[in-house]
């Protein structure tokens, strides 16, 4: 039924037809909620039923549909301006209120570029100029420069006195808007004629440059450098310079023209240390880092805060071309070693870069062996990330050495076991022949970092590498005193399959129980499988502490019951005997 709005029985008879028509037509279309016959009327620009609504109707002039749009946004955006000056004069339509976005009908106006109707409703409805909408403050003048609304941004600068310095809620300007937008003429016209900032900065120190050189926008970049004068250097809050930002997304005519025409620093470095040089190699630009070293006389071995050369980015990504002509033809050093003492090899390795790390080796002739300030390798790099296919190259046809152990004695079998990465355990093993009772500087075997939760490296290290369960470290603890810690499957494992010792007591004649009791957490199901399996409760340390001590300690509920009914059952046992005997 066509009368679904409110008023539509108090029009007139005379009038009725022309809304009908009008309703017709916009519900071809999709129709938002709650609109009023006033709102299809001003829409539709009949402007004689727009005032009978409102003077003979009593039709609300400030009814807004579902997004806040009044019966004003309606006529301003159908352009109809004898409406819109009726709303305003005779109808006292709000100029100012805002629709859900926070939008006046002066954004509005801007957005849809009727400067007639903006003239207007600054002039003579006195519409603030300097309003901003919800989401990100900006006034009429960002949207009209965003937009590149040429003649709006003119007149509204001219003769609406808009504040052409005036910042959305991330500080920035029309001016970062209009460069950021490619609106060559509007950046000319704002900064020559507005008297624009050109060194304005958003909150993330941002320049009105940097926007022109992140949209690849050459010639708005040009004219900001060579007519309005733009600081090539300046920095944002990373310490990042334009030229920084032009490398980082490979806008090569832009880095090209910053360098020979705007004479911006090619050794500059952000806040990290970085050159531009750096961030080319990051982002596998290959052109531009060919460029700024041959053009641009970037030096190759330039490190960042962390030490980091180009190289070493460049092998961390993958980025063989890059890497490849780094050492060819910009003479990079391959053994170049950052703060912690890594190479690029290093990295190549931990990222499973395979082919850069074969490269680097058959090639560059990076030496396997160059080890860290921890004393690591590249093998032990490559063996704890589980790069499997590295490790096997690295060995047979790197000739790493597979027993190297870093400073705290850690072989490349402990890296591999400590990170449960059972392929490369087993490989290691099997066909690079790994010493698996190798132990580190604390005396613990292979064994004793898989127990720590790794049940399928200790099964195999056990069954098929020969592991000795009994083996003890520096502290007289076996494999088991360590998979008691928290590690029911494996302690389950130990006891029934490899037939470990359940009374093995370490230096301090700590049991396998007082671990269990002991542990960060209450495993009381650890506790209760080896009471089960025959660990003595009764086993007192060195200090005479009993596992139910120890606890009660560490405040263990569960474990601490069970072991006190543990208790309990054997003193009744125990007075069974004797009334036996």
């Amino acid at each position: 039924m066509i009368v679904m709005f409110d008023g539509f029985d108090e029009i007139s008879p005379d009038y009725r037809e022309i809304v009908i028509d009008l309703v017709i037509v916009l519900s071809n279309s999709t129709i938002k909620q709650n609109l009023t016959a006033l709102h299809l009327a001003a829409a539709g620009g009949y402007l004689d039923v727009v005032q009978w609504l409102v003077e003979h109707g009593k039709a609300n002039v400030e009814a807004t549909d579902d997004d806040g749009w009044s019966v004003l946004r309606y006529a301003v955006q159908k352009n109809k301006l004898d409406v819109v000056q009726w709303l305003v004069e005779h109808g006292k339509a709000n100029v100012e209120a805002t629709c859900k976005y926070g939008n006046t009908v002066l954004h509005r106006a801007v957005q849809w570029n009727k400067l007639d109707i903006v003239q207007w409703l600054v002039e003579h409805g006195k519409a603030n100029v300097e309003a901003t909408d919800n989401y990100y403050g900006r006034t009429v003048l960002h949207w009209a420069a965003q937009l590149n609304k040429w003649d709006v941004v003119q007149w509204l600068v001219e003769h609406g006195k808009a504040n052409v310095e005036a910042t959305n809620n991330d500080g920035r300007t029309m001016l970062h808007y209009a460069a950021q937008e490619n609106k060559w003429d509007v950046v000319q016209w704002l900064v020559e004629h507005g008297k624009a900032n050109v060194e304005a900065t958003d909150d993330d120190g941002w320049s009105v440059l940097r926007y022109a050189v992140q949209k690849n926008k050459l010639d708005v970049v040009q004219w900001l450098v060579e007519h309005g004068k733009a600081n090539v250097e300046a920095t944002d809050n990373d310490g990042w310079t334009v030229l920084h930002w032009a490398a980082q997304l490979n806008k090569w005519d832009v880095v090209q023209w910053l360098v020979e025409h705007g004479k911006a620093n090619v050794e500059a470095t952000d806040n990290n240390g970085r050159t531009v040089l750096h961030w080319a190699a990051l982002y596998n630009e290959w052109d531009v880092v060919q460029w700024l070293v041959e053009h641009g006389k970037a030096n190759v071995e330039a490190t960042d805060n962390d030490g980091w050369s180009v190289l070493h980015y460049a092998a961390q990504k993958n980025k063989l071309d890059v890497v490849q002509w780094l050492v060819e033809h910009g003479k990079a050093n391959v053994e170049a070693t950052n703060n912690y003492g890594r190479t690029m090899l290093h990295y190549a390795a931990q990222e499973n870069k395979w082919d850069v790390v074969q490269w680097l080796v058959e090639h560059g002739k990076a030496n396997v062996e160059a080890t860290d300030n921890n004393g690591r390798t590249v093998l032990h790099y490559a063996a704890r990330e589980n790069k499997w296919d590295v490790v096997q190259w690295l060995v047979e046809y790197g000739k790493a050495n597979v027993e190297a152990t870093n400073n705290y004695g850690w072989t490349v079998l402990h890296y591999a076991a400590r990170e449960n990465k059972w392929d490369v355990v087993q490989w290691l093993v099997e066909y690079g022949k790994a010493n698996v009772e190798a132990t580190n500087n604390d005396g613990w075997t292979v064994l004793h970092w898989a127990a720590r939760g790794n049940l399928d490296v200790v099964q195999w290290l056990v069954e098929h590498g020969k592991a000795n369960v009994e083996a003890t470290d520096n502290n007289g603890q076996t494999v088991l005193h360590w998979a008691a810690r928290g590690n029911l499957d494996v302690v389950q494992w130990l006891v029934e399959h490899g037939k470990a010792n359940v009374e093995a007591t370490d230096n301090d004649r700590q049991t396998v129980l007082h671990w269990a009791a002991q542990s960060w957490q209450d495993k009381w199901d650890v506790v209760q499988y080896l009471v089960e399996h025959g660990a003595d409760v009764n086993a007192t340390n060195i200090d005479g502490k009993s596992p139910l001590n120890l606890a009660e300690e560490r405040e263990h509920k569960k474990a601490t019951e069970y072991l006190k009914k543990s208790l309990n059952i054997k003193k009744k046992d125990s007075r069974i005997c004797r009334l036996i005997n």
